[in-house]
């Protein structure tokens, strides 16, 4: 039995286009390029399209749609409202909430990369109870306050690496300590002084040690802030 042609094939271009849906999806990619202007285009309509993907839901798809754009974006704030959307369709829309369960989930995604030493800490400061409902003002302000504290890290990882010189995970305290006011001002964080510190330290009984690791010092910096 002869096979059947495509009829797809003999269409011309535009119309192939149009009829596969092919046009309405490289439409959608350039105006998110545009309102997001990543610094890698390419590797940014990639995760567009697996965030677009019928495959990606959940969490999971709503952790893409924060990561597409930069914090400071004018497109970020878009971003998080479609990942709160994603979520609050799970329990019917029309903001009715996400669960606390979902919500912290979320949160974990985001601070994969931090430190061990302060993800309890930091859950335990924005996460929520598997049952609670997360309203998106709620969501909004955990989930900028979860990557201020990642661009806090990132900030302190620097000051500590410029410091570790030999790259053995431990710095000398007191020369840490010396050292903290090269880190500046955050953009929301003011990094604590050196006096704030040495009493962070003191309180979780490692101020003695005569080398610190990154992981407590980023422990002491968060028991300070908050």
């Amino acid at each position: 039995m002869a096979n059947k042609e495509n009829p797809l094939v003999s269409l011309p271009p535009e119309e192939y286009l149009e009829r596969t849906g092919v046009s309405n999806v490289l439409k959608d990619i350039v105006t998110a390029l545009l309102e997001n202007r990543p610094e890698n285009p390419i590797h940014f309509i990639n995760d567009y399209l697996k965030t677009s993907s019928s495959s990606c839901t959940g969490v999971m798809k709503s952790y893409k749609l924060i990561r597409l754009s930069k914090f400071e974006r004018k497109s970020f704030m878009d971003n998080l409202v479609s990942a709160y959307m994603n979520l609050d369709s799970k329990r019917g829309g029309n903001n009715q909430g996400i669960t606390g369960l979902d919500y912290t989930k979320l949160l974990k995604m985001i601070c994969i990369d931090f430190p061990y030493e302060v993800v309890d800490e930091v859950l335990g400061i924005l996460g929520k109870r598997d049952t609670d409902i997360v309203q998106f003002e709620e969501f909004l302000a955990g989930i900028k306050a979860i990557l201020l504290y990642e661009d806090f890290f990132c900030e302190a990882e620097e000051l500590f690496s410029y410091l570790d010189n030999e790259k053995t995970g431990k710095v000398e305290t007191p020369r840490l300590l010396a050292a903290l006011s090269k880190l500046g001002e955050n953009k929301t964080f003011a990094m604590p002084s050196r006096e704030e510190l040495k009493l962070s330290l003191e309180r979780l009984n490692i101020d003695e040690k005569p080398l610190i690791s990154y992981g407590e010092f980023c422990l002491s910096l968060i028991k300070i802030i908050n």
